[in-house]
Parts: structure tokens; sequence; C-alpha cells
């Protein structure tokens, strides 16, 4: 097993969870909150994730729930995007949030393809 506070993914998606969470908060429009309860999901699901499969018996296992929060993180930055186009994320704190979200995905990555001892791949966005 993996000692998962120790990871800087799982920290820094806790960070970017808590701060999904305030920006979640402070939404008033009605229009907007099935987005940001979808936002918060997504946002929470990668450090739970990282958690729950470093905790799993075997390195396979904590591979195959690093994979779910690549997918997690790549739907957290598409539902950024879509929070900014529809207005419901200002134009100040979009950019960041969804940069965060593309680092947690290639951290997720690089950790999952340590894991099964993969070599590493190019750092190119369409990865």
């Amino acid at each position: 097993m993996h000692r998962y506070e120790r990871l800087d993914i799982w920290k820094r998606g806790i960070a970017l969870a808590a701060r999904v969470h305030a920006l979640a908060l402070r939404s008033t429009r009605w229009a907007d909150q099935s987005l940001w309860r979808q936002i918060s999901r997504a946002a929470v699901s990668i450090p739970a994730n990282v958690a729950e499969g470093a905790q799993r018996g075997s390195d396979r296992e904590f591979a195959r729930f690093l994979g779910i929060a690549m997918g997690s993180a790549a739907e957290l930055h598409t539902l950024l995007v879509l929070a900014r186009e529809t207005d419901a994320l200002s134009t100040t704190e979009a950019p960041a949030l969804a940069r965060e979200a593309l680092e947690l995905r290639r951290m997720a990555a690089a950790l999952r393809a340590r894991v099964l001892g993969m070599p590493r791949r190019s750092k190119n966005l369409s990865d």
C-alpha cells in the first residue's frame, strides 16, 4: 500500500477541490447549481480515487484508480471550460483552475506509468 497523504497529486487535488467547493458555495444563480454540483463531484473524485487506489492491495489496482483520477481531471477541466463559457465562472478564476485540472491529469498519468513500470511519455497536451 502507498501513503497517499505524502503524494503531491493528493495534496494538490485536495487544495483544488477545496477551492472549487468555496466557489460553488458562492454561486447564487439557480441555473448554475447543477453545473457546480458536477464540478464539485469531479474535483473531489481526483484525490478520492488517488487515496482509494493507494489503499488497494496491488500496484495494478492503484494504477486503475489513477486512471479513474485522470478521467475525473479531464472531466473537471471540461466542466470548468463550460462554466467559463456560460458565465458561471469568472474569467479571472477559470484559467488557473483549468490549468490545475490539466496538471493533476498529467500528474496522475505520470504516477500511473511509474506504478506500472512504463517508460515516460511526452508532455504533449494531447496525451
